[in-house]
Protein backbone atom coordinates (compact mmCIF):
# COMPACT_ATOMS: atom_id res chain seq x y z
CA UNK A 1 0.00 0.00 0.00
CA UNK A 2 1.43 3.69 -1.02
CA UNK A 3 0.41 6.05 1.82
CA UNK A 4 -0.48 9.65 1.39
CA UNK A 5 1.99 10.93 3.83
CA UNK A 6 4.88 10.28 1.54
CA UNK A 7 7.06 13.41 0.49
CA UNK A 8 8.41 13.58 -3.22
CA UNK A 9 10.25 16.14 -4.53
CA UNK A 10 11.04 17.91 -8.20
CA UNK A 11 13.22 20.36 -9.54
CA UNK A 12 12.15 23.88 -10.30
CA UNK A 13 13.27 26.41 -12.23
CA UNK A 14 12.10 29.56 -10.64
CA UNK A 15 13.62 32.04 -13.37
CA UNK A 16 16.06 32.15 -15.80
CA UNK A 17 19.37 29.64 -14.86
CA UNK A 18 17.78 29.45 -11.35
CA UNK A 19 16.99 25.96 -10.02
CA UNK A 20 15.49 24.89 -6.39
CA UNK A 21 14.11 21.68 -5.75
CA UNK A 22 10.81 22.00 -3.66
CA UNK A 23 8.73 19.00 -1.77
CA UNK A 24 5.28 17.54 -2.37
CA UNK A 25 2.59 15.00 -0.64
CA UNK A 26 3.05 12.13 -2.75
CA UNK A 27 -0.99 11.79 -3.88
CA UNK A 28 -2.79 8.67 -4.17
CA UNK A 29 -3.78 7.70 -8.04
CA UNK A 30 -7.06 8.48 -9.37
CA UNK A 31 -9.29 6.31 -10.59
CA UNK A 32 -7.41 5.83 -14.03
CA UNK A 33 -4.07 6.96 -13.06
CA UNK A 34 -0.52 5.04 -12.10
CA UNK A 35 1.57 6.44 -9.42
CA UNK A 36 4.90 5.87 -11.08
CA UNK A 37 8.35 5.92 -8.94
CA UNK A 38 11.05 6.94 -10.84
CA UNK A 39 14.12 5.85 -11.51
CA UNK A 40 15.72 8.39 -13.84
CA UNK A 41 15.26 11.16 -16.52
CA UNK A 42 17.09 11.80 -19.06
CA UNK A 43 17.91 15.69 -19.91
CA UNK A 44 16.54 17.17 -22.83
CA UNK A 45 19.16 19.33 -24.24
CA UNK A 46 16.71 20.84 -26.83
CA UNK A 47 13.40 22.44 -24.76
CA UNK A 48 15.07 21.90 -21.14
CA UNK A 49 18.02 24.11 -22.02
CA UNK A 50 15.65 26.61 -23.50
CA UNK A 51 14.15 26.93 -20.72
CA UNK A 52 16.93 27.18 -18.40
CA UNK A 53 18.64 30.24 -20.54
CA UNK A 54 15.44 32.02 -20.94
CA UNK A 55 15.15 31.35 -24.35
CA UNK A 56 12.19 29.21 -25.22
CA UNK A 57 10.29 31.52 -27.77
CA UNK A 58 6.92 30.94 -25.75
CA UNK A 59 8.15 32.20 -22.15
CA UNK A 60 7.23 35.43 -22.95
CA UNK A 61 3.88 34.34 -25.03
CA UNK A 62 1.15 35.52 -22.89
CA UNK A 63 -1.24 32.72 -25.33
CA UNK A 64 0.80 29.97 -24.19
CA UNK A 65 -0.09 28.13 -21.09
CA UNK A 66 3.09 26.10 -21.34
CA UNK A 67 6.10 26.74 -20.86
CA UNK A 68 6.43 29.20 -18.04
CA UNK A 69 8.15 29.84 -14.51
CA UNK A 70 8.16 28.26 -12.25
CA UNK A 71 9.16 25.31 -14.36
CA UNK A 72 9.62 21.71 -13.80
CA UNK A 73 11.91 20.43 -16.63
CA UNK A 74 11.93 17.02 -18.21
CA UNK A 75 9.76 14.18 -20.63
CA UNK A 76 11.91 11.14 -20.75
CA UNK A 77 11.89 9.16 -17.73
CA UNK A 78 11.82 5.39 -16.46
CA UNK A 79 10.00 4.40 -13.46
CA UNK A 80 7.97 1.89 -11.46
CA UNK A 81 4.87 1.43 -10.56
CA UNK A 82 3.77 2.23 -7.05
CA UNK A 83 0.12 2.27 -6.87
CA UNK A 84 -3.02 1.43 -9.21
CA UNK A 85 -6.05 3.62 -9.88
CA UNK A 86 -9.33 1.58 -8.78
CA UNK A 87 -10.29 1.62 -12.84
CA UNK A 88 -6.68 0.63 -14.20
CA UNK A 89 -5.88 -2.50 -16.68
CA UNK A 90 -2.94 -4.28 -17.93
CA UNK A 91 -0.66 -2.75 -15.32
CA UNK A 92 0.55 -3.87 -11.95
CA UNK A 93 2.82 -2.72 -9.04
CA UNK A 94 5.94 -3.47 -9.42
CA UNK A 95 6.13 -2.89 -13.11
CA UNK A 96 8.95 -0.96 -14.99
CA UNK A 97 7.69 2.01 -17.55
CA UNK A 98 8.55 4.74 -19.34
CA UNK A 99 6.99 8.30 -20.02
CA UNK A 100 6.86 11.76 -20.50
CA UNK A 101 8.40 12.01 -17.38
CA UNK A 102 9.76 15.03 -15.18
CA UNK A 103 12.35 16.15 -13.32
CA UNK A 104 10.67 14.36 -10.04
CA UNK A 105 11.05 11.24 -7.84
CA UNK A 106 7.05 10.16 -8.35
CA UNK A 107 4.36 11.32 -11.00
CA UNK A 108 0.57 10.24 -11.64
CA UNK A 109 0.14 8.87 -15.07
CA UNK A 110 -3.03 9.18 -16.84
CA UNK A 111 -3.51 5.77 -18.69
CA UNK A 112 -6.20 6.80 -20.62
CA UNK A 113 -4.38 10.32 -21.64
CA UNK A 114 -3.39 9.99 -25.39
CA UNK A 115 -1.13 12.85 -25.84
CA UNK A 116 1.32 11.53 -22.57
CA UNK A 117 1.16 7.59 -23.57
CA UNK A 118 3.31 5.52 -21.62
CA UNK A 119 5.03 2.06 -22.26
CA UNK A 120 6.49 -1.14 -20.19
CA UNK A 121 10.40 -1.83 -20.82
CA UNK A 122 12.59 -4.97 -20.31
CA UNK A 123 14.24 -4.83 -16.84
CA UNK A 124 17.40 -6.00 -18.81
CA UNK A 125 17.04 -2.31 -20.19
CA UNK A 126 19.74 0.25 -18.06
CA UNK A 127 17.60 2.48 -16.58
CA UNK A 128 19.56 5.50 -17.93
CA UNK A 129 19.08 3.94 -21.62
CA UNK A 130 15.45 3.55 -20.45
CA UNK A 131 15.14 7.12 -19.36
CA UNK A 132 16.17 8.43 -22.81
CA UNK A 133 14.22 5.97 -25.00
CA UNK A 134 11.04 8.77 -25.09
CA UNK A 135 13.68 11.47 -26.52
CA UNK A 136 14.27 9.33 -29.51
CA UNK A 137 10.79 10.24 -30.30
CA UNK A 138 11.55 13.64 -31.98
CA UNK A 139 14.55 12.38 -34.15
CA UNK A 140 11.99 9.33 -35.03
CA UNK A 141 9.71 12.27 -36.47
CA UNK A 142 12.22 12.89 -38.67
CA UNK A 143 12.54 9.56 -40.34
CA UNK A 144 8.48 9.53 -40.74
CA UNK A 145 9.20 12.63 -42.49
CA UNK A 146 11.80 11.75 -45.12
CA UNK A 147 9.83 9.26 -46.88
CA UNK A 148 11.66 6.50 -48.75
CA UNK A 149 15.06 5.92 -47.09
CA UNK A 150 16.60 2.54 -48.42
CA UNK A 151 19.83 3.34 -49.95
CA UNK A 152 19.70 7.16 -49.71
CA UNK A 153 22.51 9.32 -48.41
CA UNK A 154 21.66 11.34 -45.25
CA UNK A 155 23.87 13.66 -43.71
CA UNK A 156 22.77 15.43 -40.44
CA UNK A 157 23.97 18.51 -38.96
CA UNK A 158 24.58 18.89 -35.47
CA UNK A 159 25.55 15.84 -33.03
CA UNK A 160 23.95 16.47 -29.79
CA UNK A 161 21.92 13.63 -28.69
CA UNK A 162 19.33 14.62 -31.22
CA UNK A 163 21.25 14.59 -34.04
CA UNK A 164 23.36 11.22 -32.78
CA UNK A 165 19.66 9.23 -32.30
CA UNK A 166 18.82 10.71 -36.16
CA UNK A 167 21.93 9.30 -37.29
CA UNK A 168 21.20 5.52 -35.90
CA UNK A 169 17.81 5.47 -36.60
CA UNK A 170 18.43 6.42 -40.06
CA UNK A 171 20.66 3.55 -39.94
CA UNK A 172 18.37 1.44 -38.61
CA UNK A 173 15.89 2.11 -41.61
CA UNK A 174 18.56 1.50 -44.41
CA UNK A 175 19.42 4.43 -45.23
CA UNK A 176 23.38 4.69 -46.56
CA UNK A 177 25.37 6.48 -46.46
CA UNK A 178 25.28 8.36 -43.42
CA UNK A 179 27.77 11.74 -42.63
CA UNK A 180 27.38 13.00 -39.23
CA UNK A 181 28.57 17.08 -39.22
CA UNK A 182 29.79 18.62 -36.50
CA UNK A 183 32.77 20.85 -35.32
CA UNK A 184 33.28 19.04 -31.74
CA UNK A 185 35.71 15.85 -32.07
CA UNK A 186 34.39 13.79 -29.23
CA UNK A 187 31.03 14.14 -30.82
CA UNK A 188 31.89 12.97 -34.19
CA UNK A 189 34.39 10.03 -32.72
CA UNK A 190 30.65 8.79 -31.04
CA UNK A 191 28.37 9.32 -34.18
CA UNK A 192 31.23 6.47 -35.87
CA UNK A 193 30.49 4.33 -33.46
CA UNK A 194 27.90 3.40 -35.62
CA UNK A 195 28.74 1.08 -38.84
CA UNK A 196 28.34 3.13 -42.05
CA UNK A 197 28.61 6.61 -40.89
CA UNK A 198 31.55 8.99 -40.98
CA UNK A 199 31.71 12.65 -40.01
CA UNK A 200 32.83 15.77 -41.08
CA UNK A 201 34.48 18.68 -39.11
CA UNK A 202 32.65 21.87 -41.06
CA UNK A 203 34.89 24.44 -40.07
CA UNK A 204 37.65 22.24 -41.57
CA UNK A 205 37.64 23.04 -45.34
CA UNK A 206 35.09 23.09 -47.93
CA UNK A 207 31.99 21.25 -46.27
CA UNK A 208 30.21 20.34 -49.84
CA UNK A 209 33.69 18.89 -51.02
CA UNK A 210 33.69 16.72 -48.00
CA UNK A 211 30.00 15.76 -48.63
CA UNK A 212 30.69 14.80 -52.22
CA UNK A 213 34.10 12.80 -51.46
CA UNK A 214 32.20 10.47 -48.69
CA UNK A 215 29.09 10.04 -51.21
CA UNK A 216 30.30 8.98 -54.86
CA UNK A 217 31.02 12.49 -55.68
CA UNK A 218 27.42 13.35 -55.02
CA UNK A 219 25.85 15.83 -52.02
CA UNK A 220 23.33 14.23 -50.11
CA UNK A 221 19.85 13.44 -50.99
CA UNK A 222 18.51 14.25 -47.48
CA UNK A 223 20.26 16.38 -44.95
CA UNK A 224 19.18 17.00 -41.57
CA UNK A 225 18.78 20.18 -39.09
CA UNK A 226 19.49 18.67 -35.49
CA UNK A 227 21.27 21.78 -34.28
CA UNK A 228 18.66 24.21 -33.21
CA UNK A 229 20.43 26.90 -34.41
CA UNK A 230 18.05 28.84 -37.14
CA UNK A 231 21.37 29.84 -39.05
CA UNK A 232 21.61 26.50 -39.57
CA UNK A 233 19.45 25.99 -42.29
CA UNK A 234 21.27 28.11 -45.29
CA UNK A 235 24.38 25.61 -44.76
CA UNK A 236 21.67 22.45 -44.74
CA UNK A 237 20.08 23.71 -48.19
CA UNK A 238 23.30 24.25 -49.83
CA UNK A 239 24.46 20.50 -48.75
CA UNK A 240 21.63 18.90 -50.44
CA UNK A 241 21.54 17.54 -53.79
CA UNK A 242 19.11 19.24 -56.00
CA UNK A 243 15.57 17.94 -55.49
CA UNK A 244 16.55 16.59 -51.95
CA UNK A 245 14.83 17.20 -48.98
CA UNK A 246 15.60 19.28 -45.96
CA UNK A 247 14.90 17.93 -42.94
CA UNK A 248 14.44 20.40 -39.17
CA UNK A 249 14.30 18.52 -36.60
CA UNK A 250 13.77 20.14 -33.01
CA UNK A 251 13.32 23.50 -32.12
CA UNK A 252 15.34 25.94 -34.21
CA UNK A 253 15.12 29.14 -31.71
CA UNK A 254 15.04 32.93 -34.02
CA UNK A 255 15.10 33.43 -37.39
CA UNK A 256 17.05 33.00 -40.08
CA UNK A 257 17.37 36.04 -42.28
CA UNK A 258 20.06 35.22 -44.57
CA UNK A 259 17.87 32.46 -46.58
CA UNK A 260 16.95 33.38 -50.66
CA UNK A 261 14.26 31.09 -50.68
CA UNK A 262 13.73 32.02 -54.58
CA UNK A 263 17.45 30.53 -55.59
CA UNK A 264 18.16 28.51 -52.50
CA UNK A 265 14.77 26.68 -52.48
CA UNK A 266 12.92 27.15 -55.70
CA UNK A 267 15.79 27.32 -57.65
CA UNK A 268 16.62 23.76 -57.04
CA UNK A 269 13.51 21.99 -56.61
CA UNK A 270 14.38 21.40 -52.68
CA UNK A 271 11.86 19.97 -49.70
CA UNK A 272 12.28 21.81 -46.67
CA UNK A 273 10.22 19.79 -44.20
CA UNK A 274 9.38 20.43 -40.50
CA UNK A 275 9.57 17.42 -37.98
CA UNK A 276 9.40 18.96 -34.99
CA UNK A 277 8.49 16.13 -32.15
CA UNK A 278 5.12 17.41 -31.94
CA UNK A 279 4.30 15.97 -35.25
CA UNK A 280 4.17 12.47 -34.32
CA UNK A 281 0.56 13.19 -32.25
CA UNK A 282 -2.10 11.39 -30.26
CA UNK A 283 -4.35 10.27 -33.41
CA UNK A 284 -3.20 9.50 -36.84
CA UNK A 285 -2.90 12.01 -39.42
CA UNK A 286 -3.66 11.67 -43.22
CA UNK A 287 -0.31 10.42 -44.84
CA UNK A 288 1.67 10.16 -41.20
CA UNK A 289 1.73 6.75 -40.11
CA UNK A 290 2.66 7.67 -36.82
CA UNK A 291 0.73 8.38 -33.35
CA UNK A 292 2.95 8.58 -29.97
CA UNK A 293 1.82 5.12 -28.91
CA UNK A 294 2.57 3.58 -32.02
CA UNK A 295 6.04 5.46 -31.82
CA UNK A 296 7.17 4.03 -28.29
CA UNK A 297 6.08 0.91 -29.06
CA UNK A 298 8.82 0.65 -32.29
CA UNK A 299 11.19 2.67 -30.28
CA UNK A 300 10.87 -0.10 -27.07
CA UNK A 301 11.52 -2.73 -29.77
CA UNK A 302 14.35 -1.13 -31.00
CA UNK A 303 16.03 -0.69 -27.63
CA UNK A 304 15.35 -4.03 -26.48
CA UNK A 305 16.25 -5.78 -29.26
CA UNK A 306 19.63 -4.09 -29.24
CA UNK A 307 18.96 -2.19 -32.17
CA UNK A 308 19.23 1.32 -31.80
CA UNK A 309 22.26 1.89 -29.14
CA UNK A 310 21.74 4.41 -26.60
CA UNK A 311 24.28 3.66 -24.04
CA UNK A 312 27.29 5.44 -25.45
CA UNK A 313 25.92 8.39 -26.11
CA UNK A 314 25.44 8.95 -21.83
CA UNK A 315 28.16 10.63 -20.81
CA UNK A 316 27.16 11.49 -17.01
CA UNK A 317 24.82 10.03 -14.92
CA UNK A 318 23.90 12.54 -11.83
CA UNK A 319 22.40 13.12 -8.49
CA UNK A 320 19.41 15.55 -8.40
CA UNK A 321 21.62 17.89 -6.53
CA UNK A 322 24.04 18.01 -9.48
CA UNK A 323 20.96 19.03 -12.30
CA UNK A 324 22.15 22.54 -12.09
CA UNK A 325 25.68 21.68 -12.57
CA UNK A 326 24.97 19.25 -15.73
CA UNK A 327 23.06 22.37 -17.21
CA UNK A 328 25.95 24.32 -17.02
CA UNK A 329 28.15 21.42 -18.74
CA UNK A 330 25.68 20.69 -21.33
CA UNK A 331 26.16 24.39 -21.91
CA UNK A 332 29.55 24.85 -22.00
CA UNK A 333 31.61 21.64 -21.95
CA UNK A 334 30.41 20.12 -25.61
CA UNK A 335 33.64 17.92 -25.59
CA UNK A 336 32.92 16.21 -22.33
CA UNK A 337 28.70 16.56 -22.09
CA UNK A 338 26.70 14.40 -24.53
CA UNK A 339 23.89 12.42 -23.17
CA UNK A 340 22.74 13.62 -19.63
CA UNK A 341 20.73 11.37 -17.47
CA UNK A 342 19.36 12.50 -13.80
CA UNK A 343 19.09 8.86 -11.26
CA UNK A 344 16.19 9.92 -8.64
CA UNK A 345 16.43 6.10 -7.97
CA UNK A 346 20.14 4.65 -8.04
Amino acid sequence: MFHNEVIGRRAVMPSTRALAFAEFVVPAPGPSQLLVETEACAISPGTELAVYTGIHQWLADPTRAWPKFPFTPGYSAVGRVAALGSDVQGYAVGQRVIWAGRQESHALVDTQAQDRPLQRIGEHVDAAVAASTVLARFPLAALVQSGSLLGQAVAVFGLGTIGQIALRLYAAAGAYPLIGIDPVAARRQIAEHTSGVRTVDPTNGDLNTALRELNNGELPEIVVDATGAPATVHAAMAAVADGGKVVMVGSPRGVAGDVDFYWHLHGRSIQLIGAHGSAIGAAPRERFPFTLDRALRLLVYFVESGRLQLADLITQRAQPEQLQEMYEGLLHERERFLGVVIEWKP
